[in-house]
């Protein structure tokens, strides 16, 4: 490897869309006009000096970059588009070719409503400007006429500043200029691409990328924009310029919080499909941290980039590298964790988990345009922080209940804020895991039909207890055998309450414009009274057959009958009131027809009156919930603007 440096010269691969040191997606570029390279060259990319593009672009002279260290790399041509090959035309069409900065700069900013309109003031200025011998960057009028911007070097603002006050005592004194500001402090940001400015879209790209940085639009040439933004900020734009022009749109970092069952099946997909995603269909996931009750993985995204100075020794005849103080390497050196490694890396890597800083890593990673914070617990503290993260412009995905089932007014605000905002809030996994329940509902109402009510079986553990609760068997037994299977929860009351299905039914009822609180939805508690004490899980199994009795009575009558017993929840829009009970059906009805742990939910609406709009299929399991989540994410990309 052989680098010197400076950043663009014989010793590196080519000319790159932008500074390697700072950006370290940076791509070298294959082809370039003249014009561009000037532009680039200008604006602080040290490939070539301006002037050398003249007597190249009058004879019609290409120009190869390429590195003397590395032949097999084929460089960059610097030519008219005229005398390129069709292979690169494709090349030319691309209306950003890269971004460059320059700093330690200062602004100078001219201005009154004296101005306006009087012959001379803008020759005064620089005339001013010129007598101190100092070098104007770049110029900004305002349409107005009644401002004048400009940009120098900073090392020469104090004398301007001092030209222009002598020059315009008098005006300053009349109040016909109302002052000579100086902004310190300042860098010049350049995008140059072939008639860039003048395509329809570029600007608006260029400044929604660099929506927190100040500055202003230059228009001397149709190959560049430019903005002036503060030193300290300069990397951040340049970071998120490049990412919106040369990273898919729908770059998205992550971080996922609970990487138990349900996000440790999440990760391991994304991990299978990420490569697929960002190659079919240019949707690029990251996943920047990963965050558990005790320990967090931080990924370092930075590309760490060292420059060497080779330096030719006689004696020896050969070059050696100086790495003495040295800044970094040209190969890229990724740190942190493969997403196939992170459950070896957190146990040897891992720190202890802080909610803030795993925010503020994700969120603070300017190189990346989009943030998703995706919570894959069931913590009602982590559901407090959705509000504060939709205000800074953080999406939100979970299957956690807390928030939605919440208290109303907490609901109400994160659905106003969602909107206000735009940053986008998904929440499908937390009524039907993968099942399509809450966006149906939503399709439903978008297009104008009216909901009357909503009736289903919206808990995997209870539809698996009783579709098997039959032909003689008691209750305890089916329920020891669902939590071997894995099905219920550690303690099976946590089920059995029906408080679960009731935060599924308060948030369907919610979706559907109902005002209602949690404690409004009548719940039927499974659990016998006197073991809904704090007896541990172990003790509750051992008692729970002497109860059997009262659940066999209930289900013989209902079998005589030809029923089966159902635990349900019902919104019942028309009436305005949910509930959630232990309901009996008909055989040949669609909630009698489920086997396993299957999810169905009956929408009946103006539409589907006379015949309900059933949705059916899993409705518990880490690889279906997961699923769901990883359609949320997939939802988002779509909405970022990656194909449908």
């Amino acid at each position: 490897m052989a680098v010197s440096t400076n950043l663009m010269d014989a010793n590196v691969d080519g000319v790159y869309s932008a500074d390697p040191r700072k950006v370290g997606d940076a791509v070298i570029l294959k082809t370039l006009s003249y014009q561009e390279a000037w532009e680039m060259s200008y604006f602080g990319a040290n490939v070539l000096h301006p002037r050398t593009i003249i007597p190249v672009i009058r004879y019609g002279i290409p120009i190869i970059i390429r590195n003397v260290f590395n032949l097999s790399s084929s460089g960059t041509k610097i030519c008219h588009p005229s005398i390129i090959g069709d292979e690169d035309k494709q090349i030319f069409k691309n209306y950003v070719k890269g971004f460059t900065t320059i700093d330690n700069l200062a602004l100078v900013n001219v201005e009154g409503t004296g101005m306006a309109g009087v012959p001379g003031t803008a020759s005064a200025i620089f005339g001013a400007v010129k007598d101190v011998g100092a070098n104007v960057i770049m110029i900004s009028q305002a349409s107005s006429e009644h401002s004048v911007c400009f940009a120098v070097p900073e090392k020469e603002v104090k004398a301007v500043a001092e030209a222009l006050q002598s020059v315009f005592h008098g005006a300053l004194d009349a109040d016909r200029l109302s002052q000579v500001a100086i902004i310190p402090n300042c860098s010049i940001l350049a995008a140059v691409g072939q008639k860039m400015a003048s395509t329809p879209g570029v600007s608006a790209s260029l400044f929604d990328a660099l929506a927190k940085a100040r500055g202003f639009y230059k228009g001397c040439s149709e190959y560049n924009i430019t903005v002036v933004v503060k030193r300290e900020d300069s990397i951040k734009a340049l970071r998120a310029v490049h990412s919106r022009f040369f990273l898919s749109r729908t770059t998205i970092a992550m971080a996922i919080i609970g990487p138990g069952l349900i996000g440790s099946t999440l990760l391991d997909q994304l991990c299978d499909q990420a490569a697929n995603l960002k190659e079919e269909f240019n949707i690029d996931l990251r996943v920047m941290g990963i965050m558990g009750s005790k320990l967090m993985l931080l990924e370092d995204d930075t590309h760490i980039i060292c420059l060497i100075q080779f330096v030719f020794v006689p004696e020896e005849g050969n070059f050696a590298d100086d790495r003495d103080g040295c800044l970094c390497s040209i190969d890229h050196i990724v740190l942190g964790h493969k997403l196939d490694k992170w459950r070896e890396l957190r146990q040897e890597k891992g720190e202890v988990a802080n909610l803030e800083k795993i925010v503020q890593h994700v969120h603070g990673n300017h190189f990346i345009p989009n943030t998703v914070l995706v919570d894959c617990t069931a913590d009602s503290v982590i559901a407090s922080n959705y509000e504060d993260w939709l205000r800074k412009g953080i999406h939100v995905i979970t299957p956690n209940k807390k928030a939605n089932s919440g208290p109303l007014y907490e609901y109400l605000r994160l659905r106003a804020l969602q909107r206000q905002s735009y940053t986008h809030y998904f929440y499908e996994a937390t009524v039907g895991a993968g099942l399509p329940i809450i966006s149906t509902l939503r399709g439903l109402l978008e297009t104008g039909d009216r909901i009357l009510q909503i009736e289903g079986i919206f808990s995997g553990t209870l539809s698996y207890i009783f579709n098997n609760f039959k032909d003689g068997r008691v209750f305890s037994e089916v329920v020891a055998e669902a939590r071997d299977a894995g099905y219920t929860e550690p303690d099976p009351r946590d089920d059995l309450s029906g408080i679960d299905v009731a935060r599924k039914v308060i948030i369907l009822a919610r979706e559907s414009g109902l005002k209602l609180e949690l404690s409004d939805i009548p719940v039927e508690n499974l659990v016998p009274e006197p073991l809904r004490g704090s007896s541990s899980a172990e003790e509750f199994m051992q008692q729970l057959p002497k109860f059997d009795e009262e659940l066999t009575e209930i289900l013989k009558d209902a079998e005589s009958s030809g029923e089966v017993l159902r635990y349900v929840g019902v919104v019942d829009v028309s009436n305005e009131k949910g509930v959630v009970e232990l309901r009996r059906y008909k055989k040949d009805h669609p909630f009698a027809q489920l086997s396993g742990s299957d999810n169905i939910i009956a929408f009946t609406t103006r539409r589907y009156r006379n015949q309900p709009l059933i949705v059916r299929g899993p409705g518990a399991g880490a690889q279906v919930t997961a699923g769901g989540i990883f359609n949320d994410i997939l939802r988002l990309a779509t909405y970022l603007g990656a194909p449908s």
